[in-house]
């Protein structure tokens, strides 16, 4: 009964650990009540399963549950959940088998059941600080140089490979210090290797954190150069129009002569014509302002002068405040990319067009929809996009960044080709905390 009650504090203090290491690191997305009872209900399954006295039973079954753990209560992808949950099963088995190997040694009567209990308590209390001083170490070395949060890929279920292994190596030396009477040597040579495993585990951990907040610097970096270049080119046409506008103002008293003097000779088909081709002057029709975003502003502007010069038409109807709730880095991540594709499929389309809105929804959530002609249904038969860029290598890379702010602000997102009408929608749903104003300005 004592063992039972011993075993049972032991998950326990396990549980909190885990709670410490989730609230320095992760965003939590359910509420704390969910959190406690899926903890409970998790770790009761560990307690229960550890009576079938089957070492990899209950590694598989404690990786099972972090993983389940992870990925339902705290805002996390699978890779990223299976990762952690990795780190964390290997980090106690190695904590525990650092103490067993020591144990074999120095308490060789360690299944003695006259000094049984003491000595689990021994194990439980030493191997808990280690694996307690392991996650608190590692969850705030990462917190402290990570603020941001990390993008990651697929390409982090290559490093998942080296947990996996470690855990392998680590049963097969638990199998042997619980079986085996080992020399000093031996177990020295045990305890070495159990403990290169753990550093090792956990340099893993530092540098998976730190390719991916590579990753997140290098699409930070290259959305900032976009950011610019828009700006800039939307500076500079504001420049532009101004001068444009100071010079119409100039030449209108030369103007009114015109047509005063057009009037005393009663030509008036000629003042018409020369009132229409006032009024359709560039100067006056040109228009930079397209919503009340500074930044979408800059990118409509630019993918207004690219259609144009492709013979292609770009209509918006942006309802007032509707993006705000974007940052400047998700605006440029979402409207960069959907413009910059629906510009590449409407290349070699005669009169194509290009129709952007976003308006609100209930209040709380925004609807941007985009429709642009399309010569050819995009999707491949295996429901994927191709692409006509030179560069195949980087194609992909405009949607994961559409979609990766989709997912930031728990939205939903639709892409379809209508055959009939030769058009591609993107339909995209982006939830807001505060309602949105409903106004309109359109371009």
């Amino acid at each position: 009964m004592s063992i039972t009650i011993c075993y049972a504090v032991i998950y326990f203090l396990e549980a909190c650990i885990l709670l410490q290491y989730c609230r320095n690191l992760f965003t939590w997305k359910r509420s704390a009540a969910f959190r406690i009872t899926a903890l409970t209900v998790g770790y009761f399954i560990l307690f229960a399963g550890s009576f079938q006295e089957n070492f990899t039973l209950n590694l598989i079954l404690f990786l099972s549950v972090h993983v389940i753990f992870l990925y339902l209560a705290y805002d996390l992808k699978p890779l990223t959940a299976l990762f952690h949950s990795l780190f964390i099963t290997i980090t106690m088995v190695l904590s525990e088998l650092v103490i067993i190997s020591l144990l074999s040694y120095f308490a060789p009567d360690f299944y003695n059941e006259r000094t049984y209990f003491r000595n689990v308590v021994i194990l439980s209390v030493i191997s808990k600080l280690i694996y307690f001083f392991i996650l608190q170490f590692t969850s705030y070395y990462i917190q402290k140089r990570f603020s941001r949060k990390l993008v990651y890929d697929k390409s982090s279920l290559v490093l998942n490979v080296v947990p996996l292994m470690s855990c392998g190596i680590a049963i097969v030396f638990t199998s042997v210090c619980m079986n085996i009477g080992l020399s000093f040597y031996l177990d020295v040579l045990i305890s070495v290797c159990t403990l290169l495993l753990l550093v090792m585990n956990i340099f893993l951990a530092w540098y998976q954190t730190m390719v991916q907040e590579k990753n997140r610097q290098f699409l930070e970096l290259q959305l900032l150069l976009q950011k610019e270049h828009d700006t800039t080119q939307y500076f500079h046409s504001l420049y532009a129009q101004d001068e444009k506008q100071k010079i119409l103002i100039h030449d209108i008293r030369r103007h009114l002569l015109t047509i005063s003097n057009l009037a005393r000779n009663k030509e008036y088909d000629k003042i018409t014509a020369y009132i229409d081709q006032i009024v359709q002057s560039s100067d006056l029709q040109e228009s930079v302002r397209f919503c009340d975003n500074k930044l979408l502003n800059a990118i409509l502007y630019r993918a207004k002068q690219q259609a144009r010069s492709s013979d292609a038409t770009l209509i918006t109807d942006i309802r007032s405040g509707c993006v705000d709730l974007l940052s400047e880095h998700d605006i440029t991540a979402l409207f960069g990319n959907l413009l910059d594709n629906a510009l590449e499929a409407t290349q070699d389309i005669p009169r194509a067009s290009i129709e952007l809105d976003i308006r609100h929804h209930n209040a709380n959530m925004i609807v941007i929809t985009l429709i642009n002609s399309c010569r050819s249904n995009p999707f491949t038969a295996n429901k994927q996009l191709f692409t006509t860029k030179p560069n195949k290598l980087r194609h992909g890379y405009g949607l994961k960044s559409v979609q990766r702010v989709v997912e930031k602000y728990h939205g939903e997102s639709q892409f379809y080709f209508d055959s009939d009408n030769f058009t591609f929608h993107s339909i995209i749903m982006l939830k807001s905390d505060v309602p949105i104003a409903d106004a309109k300005i359109g371009g």
